[in-house]
């Protein structure tokens, strides 16, 4: 077990946020959780909420006098706020130990930083408003609604439970040789978007229909939404410097996401109509 310290956790009432703060204060660590509530939720730091040890600060990281602030009394930033900020310059500037989320984060991995790029992560208190496609196609699913494919199907993805993504993002934490470099984290098992529709479908025991939809650029169809400067995710690095493999799978994944959505789905009283379903040929892909 790591020695106390002190985390400055940016967007910590989030999805993933909020369990890497469950986490860092079950190691017995000082959290302070920066957000401004835009697409996080109290609510998701109850379990932690009476913790002395945490500390929420509704704000943004784009407020630079606040970031300088909370910086300045912390050990370690984690930067997973959906907006870039100040937060890096500042913990270079104070020689904080810095890990980030981003898509691009070149610049942030030369100055010392430890940049990370998540998968399609899924579990407990994701947003209704930023739901993966998985999350989607499940839903679909157990209401028994057509599972809209875009495309032919064959664009791949890898999906990945939030338990295990803040196993790796804790590995990373606790190792010094993560710093000043960029890191994937991923699902072990890749699936094209058709076979994960079938599969959800399967699991689910549902009777929806698969419907294909074309995906369509400057109105000319295509057969897959593919991106070609697409970069695939690869875990590897991360798994030879820290040992982290995903515990779940994929099925475990489905099946806790299929749960989740029936716990979650509403229940329609004799004598009411159920609420209108989404158009089918919606974006899923």
């Amino acid at each position: 077990m790591p020695a106390p310290a002190t985390y400055l956790v940016t967007g910590g009432a989030g999805f993933i946020g909020s369990h890497l703060a469950d986490a860092l204060l079950g190691q017995g660590h000082t959290v302070i959780v920066l957000d401004d509530l835009s697409t996080g939720a109290r609510a998701n730091l109850a379990d932690a909420w009476s913790d002395p040890r945490l500390r929420f600060v509704r704000g943004s990281v784009l407020d630079e006098r606040l970031a300088d602030e909370l910086v300045a009394r912390c050990d370690t930033v984690v930067h997973l706020a959906p907006v870039t900020g100040a937060i890096g310059a500042t913990a270079l500037r104070h020689g904080v130990r810095h890990l980030t989320a981003a898509a691009d984060g070149r610049g942030e991995a030369a100055s010392g930083a430890t940049v990370v790029r998540l998968g399609d992560t899924v579990g407990p208190r994701q947003s209704p408003g930023h739901v993966t496609l998985l999350t989607r196609l499940v839903r679909r699913a157990i209401a028994g609604e057509p599972v809209s494919v875009h495309g032919d199907g064959a664009r791949t993805r890898r999906f990945l439970d939030v338990a295990d993504a803040v196993e790796a993002l804790l590995a990373l934490l606790a190792h010094p040789g993560a710093a000043g470099a960029e890191f994937d984290i991923a699902g072990q098992e890749e699936i094209a978007v058709l076979d994960l529709a079938e599969r959800t479908v399967a699991r689910s025991g549902s009777a929806s229909p698969v419907r294909y939809f074309p995906y369509v650029v400057d109105g000319v169809p295509h057969g897959t939404s593919a991106g070609a400067g697409d970069r695939p995710l690869d875990a590897a690095p991360l798994r030879e410097l820290t040992g982290w493999r995903p515990a779940r799978g994929l099925d475990d994944i489905l099946d806790a996401a299929i749960d989740r959505a029936r716990d979650e789905a509403p229940v329609v009283l004799p004598g009411l109509r159920a609420p209108a379903a989404a158009p089918a040929g919606q974006h899923l892909g």
